[in-house]
Parts: C-alpha cells; sequence; structure tokens
C-alpha cells in the first residue's frame, strides 16, 4: 500500500475531479431522478449511473459539485462505474422550512413592545398568545426577574399561512427539525398522527427528532378518530422509562383552606376541536395534482368528510356532555358552562386561552389532540385548574402536570394488567405472535419481560412453555405465516394466542386460520382494547366467540344493562338518534362525553375544589365502567387505572373475568457461610 502525503493526496483528488471534468463534454443527457431516502437525518437522491454518464455530468444535472459528491461517496474518486449507486445530498423543498416550534426564526413576522410598570412576562406573553419560553428565546438574556419598564421586547407572532403542504408523488413531505420542535408540534402542523411519523420514520425508534434531523412526513389519511395514539412518547429512550423529570413534591396546600359552599357557582370550560368548516370544491384539492394515486386518495378523503365529518363523533361527546351538566342542574347544582372550538389548532387554543377570566375557572374538559393538549395543560398548572383528557394515553405531560387527570390508561398500564393474566395461565401452552416490525420491537420486549416477571410471582411447579411467532413485515399474512402459528400449538394442553396488535391485517387472517382448527386444539385468544374497537368490524364477532377472546377495555358497554338501555332512552329523547361512534379502543362518544362529565361535575358538588383529596372514597354510578385514578407519583397528576377483562363465549355472552390472586410467597433461608460473615465482622471493625 502507498500512502500519500495531505498535499500529494490533495493533488491526486484535484487530478481526478480534473479528468472528469474534461471527460464531462460528453453529451449523454443525465436526467435528475425523484427517488428519494433519508439516511441518519439527511435527505438523498439516489441516482443509478447509466451508460456513457460522467461525474461532471452528474454533478450539474443536480446543481451540486463533484466534490461534494465525492465526499458522500468516496469511491468516485477512482472513477464511476455503470450501475453504481450514488448518494446525492439534497435540500428539501421549501416546506420543509416550516418551523413548529413556538420559537422566532428569521423572517418570521414580529412585533416589538416596550415594557409597562407592573407588567410581567407571563403577562406579555398571554396578551401575543406566546409562551414565556418565546419571548426568552426571541430575546437573548430576558428572563421573568429581570424585566426593566422601558425596555424593548421583540414579540414574535405566530399567525402563519394556512396552506396545505405540498407532498410528493408518494403522498411524503420533508420536514427539517428545528431547535425545540417536538414530534407533537410537527404532528399538530401537518395534522398526522405521532404513530404516522414514526411509522414513515423507523430511525427515529421510540426517541423524539434531533434539531436539523429531516424526517418523511406522510400526507394525512382517511380517519375519523382523534390522534390519541399508542406512542406519544417523545424524546424518551423507551416505552416504559417515560420522561421522569424532577418534579418536587406537590401536596395541594392551597386547598387545605378551601372552604366548601353548596350554593357557589361552578365555571367549567371545555376545549372540544368541532372544526365546522365550509368545504373546499373537490376540483380545486385536485388542480396541479397529475399522479392518479394521489388524486384517487385526495377524492376519497373528500367524499368520506362529506358523508361523516370528523367532528360528528366530537359531536356526540358534546351531546353527551349536556345530558350530564342537565342533570347535575336538576339535583340543584350552579353551573357556568363555556365551550370553546379549538379547530385542533394550536393558535386558536393559545388564543382561547387569552381570556383572562379563564384563570379562575373550576374544571377544563378537553382539549382531545395531544398538540393542543400540551399547550392548555401548561395554562391549567399555572392555575391550579383540575384538566380532564378524554383520550391521551400518554404519560409525559401527567408526570409534570398534578392538576391532569388522564381518563384513558397508558399502554404501559395496559401491558402490566395483561401480563398478570397471561402469567396466571403458566400451565398453558402460550405463544406469543408478532410482526417483524422494528419500530414496534420495545414494545413487545417489555410486554414479555413483565410476563416473564409475572411467572416468577406464580412460582409454577412445572416448566413454563412459551413459544414467540414472528411474522413477515408482508402487508398479507401468507398461508404459510399462518401455518407456523398451526405448528406452535398444544394438543396435550391448553393453548393461548397472544395478538398484541392494533392491527386488523395481521389479527384478521391469524383469527380464521385459527377458526379451523377448533377441532384439533383448545384456543384461547388474548388481543387488545383495540379488538372491539371501529377498526376491528371486519372480523365477524362469532370467531371472538368460537375462540374464548379476552380483552380487556377500561370503557366496556353492557347494551343488555338496564342503565344503559335507559341513558340510550334520555339520548334519544333529547338528540333523535343514538351516540354510535366509538374510538379505536371502543369508548363510546356519547356516553365518554356524560360519564366524564358527570363524574367530576359531582365531585365539586360533592366536595368542592378539595375533591382531588377525596377521590378514594369517591365511587359515583357510571354507564361505561367506573373510574379509579392513580396518582403516578408525588409530583404529578393522575391516570385512570381500572382496566377490567372480558371474555367471549361459545354460548354468545360476554362474561368479566377476574385475574387469580397470586399464591403465597414460598420463603427459603439461604445456608451460612461461616467464614464469609467472619470476614465481613472483620471488615466492620477494623
Amino acid at each position: 500500500m502507498i500512502l500519500f502525503p495531505n498535499r500529494n493526496k490533495l493533488i491526486l483528488l484535484l487530478g481526478v475531479f480534473l479528468m472528469q471534468s474534461l471527460a464531462g463534454q460528453d453529451p449523454v443527457t443525465v436526467e435528475r431522478t425523484t427517488n428519494k431516502v433519508i439516511l441518519e437525518g439527511t435527505v438523498y437522491y439516489i441516482h443509478v449511473v447509466k451508460p456513457g454518464q460522467t461525474l461532471y455530468a452528474i454533478s450539474r444535472a443536480y446543481n451540486i459539485s463533484q466534490k461534494e459528491i465525492a465526499i458522500e461517496n468516496p469511491g468516485v474518486v477512482s472513477g464511476i462505474q455503470i450501475g453504481q449507486s450514488l448518494k446525492i445530498p439534497v435540500e428539501p423543498s421549501l416546506v420543509d422550512e416550516v418551523d413548529t416550534s413556538e420559537g422566532l426564526e428569521q423572517g418570521e413576522a414580529i412585533q416589538i413592545h416596550i415594557v409597562e410598570k407592573g407588567e410581567t412576562l407571563y403577562g406579555i406573553a398571554r396578551k401575543y398568545g406566546v409562551t414565556e419560553e418565546v419571548l426568552m428565546q426571541a430575546n437573548r438574556g430576558v428572563t421573568a426577574r429581570n424585566l426593566k419598564n422601558g425596555q424593548r421586547l421583540i414579540i414574535p407572532l405566530l399567525n402563519r399561512a394556512e396552506e396545505d403542504p405540498v407532498y410528493n408523488e408518494q403522498g411524503i413531505i420533508y420536514h427539517k427539525v428545528k431547535r425545540r420542535e417536538t414530534l407533537y408540534s410537527i404532528a399538530g402542523y401537518y395534522q398526522v398522527s405521532v404513530e404516522d411519523i414514526r411509522a414513515a420514520n423507523p430511525e427515529l425508534g421510540w426517541g423524539g427528532p434531533k434539531n436539523g434531523q429531516v424526517i418523511r412526513i406522510p400526507e394525512p389519511q382517511v380517519t375519523g378518530q382523534p390522534q390519541s395514539i399508542q406512542d406519544t412518547i417523545s424524546g424518551s429512550g423507551s416505552i416504559y422509562a417515560g420522561s421522569d423529570l424532577p418534579m418536587e413534591v406537590y401536596g395541594y396546600a392551597e386547598l387545605a383552606s378551601e372552604n366548601y359552599n353548596i350554593n357557589r357557582t361552578y365555571q367549567v370550560a371545555f376545549f372540544v376541536p368541532f372544526d365546522f368548516r365550509k368545504s373546499e370544491p373537490l376540483d380545486s384539492l385536485l388542480k396541479d395534482v397529475s399522479s392518479e394515486t394521489r388524486r384517487s386518495r385526495i377524492t376519497e378523503r373528500y367524499l368520506n368528510e362529506q358523508r361523516i365529518p370528523q367532528s360528528v363523533q366530537f359531536l356526540e361527546f358534546f351531546q353527551g356532555s349536556l345530558l350530564a351538566l342537565d342533570s347535575m342542574r336538576q339535583m340543584g347544582m350552579k353551573l357556568d358552562v363555556r365551550y370553546y372550538d379549538t379547530r385542533k389548532s394550536m393558535s386558536q387554543t393559545l388564543s382561547i386561552l387569552r381570556d383572562d377570566e379563564l384563570e379562575d375557572f373550576d374544571l377544563f374538559i378537553g382539549p382531545f389532540y395531544p398538540y393542543t393538549l400540551e399547550i392548555v395543560s401548561e395554562f391549567a398548572r399555572k392555575h391550579k385548574i383540575p384538566l380532564v383528557t378524554p383520550f391521551n394515553n400518554d404519560l409525559d405531560l401527567v408526570k409534570q402536570n398534578p392538576y391532569l387527570f388522564q381518563m384513558s390508561p397508558s399502554i404501559e398500564r395496559e401491558y402490566r394488567e395483561a401480563a398478570k393474566l397471561v402469567a396466571s395461565k403458566h400451565d398453558y401452552n402460550i405463544v406469543y405472535v408478532r410482526q417483524e416490525d422494528s419500530l414496534d420491537i420495545e414494545k413487545h420486549e417489555y410486554y414479555k419481560q413483565l410476563i416473564f416477571d409475572g411467572f416468577d410471582d406464580y412460582h409454577p411447579t412445572e416448566p413454563v412453555v412459551f413459544k414467540e411467532v414472528v411474522l413477515s413485515m408482508e402487508r398479507i399474512i401468507t398461508l404459510e405465516q399462518t401455518q407456523e402459528i398451526i405448528h406452535s400449538l398444544s394438543s396435550d394442553k391448553k393453548n393461548l394466542v397472544l395478538i398484541p396488535t392494533s392491527n386488523v391485517s395481521l389479527a384478521s387472517p391469524v383469527v380464521s386460520a385459527l377458526r379451523f382448527q377448533l377441532r384439533n386444539f383448545d384456543i384461547e385468544l388474548l388481543g387488545s382494547p383495540n379488538w372491539i374497537g371501529s377498526d376491528f368490524s371486519s372480523i365477524d364477532y362469532r370467531d371472538y366467540h368460537n375462540l374464548n377472546l379476552i380483552f380487556y377495555s377500561s370503557f366496556w358497554v353492557d347494551y343488555h344493562d338496564p342503565v344503559v338501555d335507559a341513558y340510550l332512552a334520555k339520548y334519544r329523547s333529547h338528540f333523535y338518534n343514538e351516540p354510535t361512534f366509538t374510538s379505536k379502543k371502543g369508548l363510546n362518544y356519547g356516553i365518554a362525553g356524560y360519564d366524564m362529565t358527570l363524574y367530576f361535575l359531582n365531585a365539586l358538588r360533592t366536595y368542592g375544589s378539595r375533591f382531588i383529596l377525596s377521590l378514594d372514597e369517591y365511587h359515583p354510578e357510571l354507564i361505561q365502567g367506573s373510574i379509579h385514578f392513580d396518582r403516578l407519583s408525588r409530583g404529578g397528576g393522575y391516570e385512570n387505572a381500572n382496566i377490567t377483562f372480558y371474555q367471549f363465549t361459545p354460548d354468545m355472552t360476554i362474561h368479566k373475568i377476574d385475574v387469580p390472586e397470586l399464591p403465597q410467597p414460598n420463603y427459603f433461608f439461604r445456608p451460612v457461610d461461616e467464614k464469609k460473615d467472619w470476614w465481613k465482622d472483620r471488615q466492620r471493625y477494623e
């Protein structure tokens, strides 16, 4: 091997470039490819070299220097080869420069504010609908403590043009992450779910995006659900780690002196994304869209939105809450209720919170989307206002706000409870079915570890049989793949087949395959709360009954219950229809609106603002299951810990099942190592 000094090496490199440039007179035309990939947060074109093409011609086609191509593809200094794939760095389109954080960027509209006597940083932020952090970022060195009379502050204006992002033919847009941006804010800006962004960017894992990283944003899909998804952890290392920020112990000292007055009027605010807007004509949406695939997708979304607007299910929540308000007023409770339309907009939510009257309210319910919830939660925490989030199932905000109540249990809690049930069936042949998805691998590992820990708690006398079947990531599960599951079943004992998925495309073929094996095997299925939700309506419930499906839910509605019948009759008499919309986990919007409103209003009526201190003794009768709140930490808020198991049976009934109690622990004593103990004693006294 010959080593060149740096100078000679540079001369050699430039010589190669010179030869390529001279050869660049080649008349072969280089067409710019549209294929893009993201590698380590940078967007590249992937150009495949064709006969007659030179490095010079390629660099001209992509408007980039040969040196830049050589830096990304070191081998080109020795020449390029036909068929070789070159990484060509590319700056994303203009929309990549959108900043979804609340900071000040070059070119953003600003306003100057002159600080007057008595003004505070928080008050100024409220006035302009921004946060204190935004002001401090836009005005270096400014803090809440050193604000001075007459000081000039730069106020960044957040009124961005609400234009639809321009997606490429594959329905993808590239976004360059700015400082302080989160997946919440990015998802909120583009109106997609955090789950969709993670699925399009598997390199993110369970962490958050980094400053300067380029990520793919998929075009929003047709959906009737709020963006409350399984994965909403931003910036954490893993699903079970969360974001345990150091929090001070909070003991609600201000409630100790709170006087209960049964005759007072309670003020309640609802933040609901009705978002009623006049639809844009379909022709204008299809203008300048040449791809037939995209045109079909836009048309499908438009027709679905015209048939059932996304705000309809929220209207049912609103109607259910009206029934609860009516019930409480009939009981003599005095209420001042305000409804605010957040319109799925962060700027609209900030504008709503400018109302000074909201600082003295007794209860907030909503908003429904994570990125607007983040804003309202901070406001509620500062002003010590109880806040109820109906659909969010992430713990990050709850850990930081002692006044936040989360109705939907987190996936961590769901896994912990489900793992106990699986462990109690340690004498079964247990088959764990999942897809080979790197995005969900940490969730599966966490779930399995909980199950294995549960086996230790039950200390079975016989070896536990636990098998894992990993299916490929093919869009359609093949017959050959389902045969792997059949081969893992046992004819000598009961089989428990776990399919912890929210993907009906995985669950449906597995259920169909197992249905034909009931003559040969004794089978029980364990799914997830999604299995009874709207996305799984394509699976015949008779298969659930025949396969003894076990599912768990916090919001199961028994339509044979007289209490449920009475509520539905009341709903029909007021609104001339029934609440029909359900979330992905089976939560009925119309019933949820009633239960959540009634629970907290009745708590205020019974205990006043001190109800937070009396949750353990408060158990009202509700329509859609019971509610039991656990406080996550001594400095955080509350999570609904109520998770109940139900099972479909072959006699076409559904009944509640209980997780067996843990057996008494077996205590044993380790043999005493006299020499070891003697040496420890000697070291202690020396």
